[in-house]
């Protein structure tokens, strides 16, 4: 597995954002690390393991066929209006998703952008594993743990043992590093033109 790669990627978008949305200056690791907290809820929610009161307890994971075209909303707008979908006027071409991986995903966009604050990456040890506890559970509590101890201790054991936490994680939810690694490279892209379109 290489991050170095992927660092590099995140640390082109976030100083994107930062330019684009007169950031500079102005500290936004306590946003980052709320948002990895929302984003670590996403995914359990789509995890779904832990809602023992519920019938429904499988991972949201089931591929969804979405139209490109109207990125699945059922509709689509031009300049002359909203069309329903099957009106939409061109070829819809499908594409699939795995919201679980999505969600993880987003959370990994965080965990690299804190990483990048005061470039406490560059003291992670060259030799990263994947660390893990006896239930997936687990894993998610503690994760929402060490995010929490980054806020009190910012310093690179704590956030080694973020990551480590993490893709121990993606090991338990079935991902693959190169799964992983080519869903982060898109949803990256997806993020630039977000930011291309005033997102």
């Amino acid at each position: 597995m290489n991050l170095t790669k992927l660092f590099e990627m995140q640390r082109v978008l976030d100083e994107r954002i930062v330019k684009e949305k007169g950031l500079e200056g102005q500290d936004l690791l306590p946003q980052k690390i709320l948002a990895l907290q929302v984003e670590l809820g996403e995914c359990a929610q789509n995890w779904r393991g832990f809602k023992y009161w519920s019938k429904d307890q499988k991972p949201r994971t089931i591929m969804e066929h979405l139209c490109t075209e109207c990125d699945g909303r059922g509709q689509t707008e031009d300049r002359f209006g909203i069309y329903d979908c099957e009106g939409c006027g061109g070829n819809p071409v499908i594409k699939t998703s795995n919201p679980l991986l999505e969600e993880y995903i987003d959370c990994l966009h965080f965990i690299l952008s804190i990483g990048l604050v005061d470039d406490l990456y560059e003291n992670l040890s060259i030799d990263l594993v994947s660390l893990k506890t006896d239930s997936i559970t687990k894993s998610f509590i503690r994760i929402f743990n060490q995010i929490g101890q980054l806020e009190c201790d910012f310093d690179a054991y704590e956030y080694q043992n973020l990551i480590e936490y993490f893709l121990g994680l993606g090991e338990m939810l079935g991902f693959t590093w190169e799964q992983i690694e080519e869903a982060y490279m898109s949803k990256n892209q997806t993020n630039h033109k977000r930011q291309d379109t005033g997102y």
